[in-house]
């Protein structure tokens, strides 16, 4: 394999663990660079994704530094959901350009299901393949681990000791009794659901106030997203529609069931809202229920 003057590997790493890391050391092996992109870095904490992009980052170079890597050849960088491949890919591009210019890139990654399919959106980049940790009769995954750390309690194994001790001091904070609760409703909705596909209606209000546009917003009473801004949801039948609604149907968007959701702008402030200055929520993204951030940036003119 051509030695690549940079190695690109994307992740959630919630939480980092062996198998990750041994990605991370791998692509160190075979490439001059490595730079490691924090996906989900905009959305609020939640259930799915509880650390921080700095706590992620801080997991990582400690377990980088304890397997004897040297700083200067790893370069960290967020990388924001958009729930849109074009949008994402050119994220991940400009990253990649901002450390190495148009030099050779390789892309790693393990190619595991549906949420791998972007390691095939770069044709121009070589394509370099990390290895699975396989457990059992399966594969190490950060899904399994968040199960064990919410629904059992437990700091699970297999993880670089930097991240087990972080996971554990965790476990003493509200942060963490929070995500847990999130956690198991999140479980029983799952659990309660029929396969029917679902729709929601999220009402979009903007105002004019003295010092610029205001977006009227609601807060999540919980136990998800408890406290997050949200714009307000209706539930709606697959035969009741919003015509003329903006669509934002992407599977990953929701917490829970997958919902599509159907954005209407209302000429009234939807109930149980209050103003906020626009510039103000835009500027706050990981304050936000699910991509509501994201649906509210693409929905709103720059302020």
């Amino acid at each position: 394999m051509t030695r690549a003057a940079l190695a690109v590997y994307v992740g959630r790493f919630q939480p980092l663990h062996a198998g990750h890391l041994r990605a991370m050391l791998d692509a160190l092996d075979r490439h001059w660079r490595l730079l490691v992109l924090l996906g989900s870095a905009n959305l609020a904490r939640s259930a799915r994704n509880p650390f921080t992009p700095r706590e992620r980052a801080g997991m990582i170079r400690a377990a980088l530094r304890d397997a004897g890597v040297p700083a200067r050849r790893v370069t960290l960088r967020p990388l924001p959901d958009e729930f849109d491949a074009d949008r994402w890919a050119a994220y991940v591009r400009q990253a990649a350009r901002d450390v190495a210019g148009d030099t050779l890139v390789s892309l790693t990654g393990f190619d595991k299901d549906a949420s791998s399919r972007y390691l095939h959106w770069f044709p121009d980049w070589t394509l370099d393949p990390s290895r699975p940790l396989r457990v059992g009769e399966g594969v190490l995954n950060a899904t399994d681990l968040r199960r064990a750390l919410f629904e059992l309690g437990e700091v699970p194994a297999l993880l670089p000791p930097a991240v087990a001790a972080a996971l554990t001091r965790f476990q003493d904070t509200g942060t963490y009794t929070r995500l847990r609760a999130e956690w198991f409703a999140l479980q029983a909705e799952l659990a309660a659901w029929d396969g029917t596909p679902r729709h929601e209606r999220l009402d979009l209000h903007l105002s004019r106030g003295p010092t610029g546009p205001h977006v009227w917003l609601a807060r999540r009473p919980g136990p998800v997203g408890s406290g997050l801004w949200t714009l307000p949801a209706t539930a709606l039948g697959s035969r009741a529609l919003p015509a003329g609604a903006a669509v934002f149907p992407h599977p990953a968007r929701s917490l829970g069931v997958p919902t599509t959701a159907h954005v209407v702008r209302t000429a009234t402030p939807p109930s149980g809202t209050r103003p906020v200055p626009l510039a103000h929520a835009l500027a706050r993204p990981r304050q936000f229920f699910e991509d509501h951030h994201v649906i509210l940036r693409r929905l709103t003119p720059p302020t």
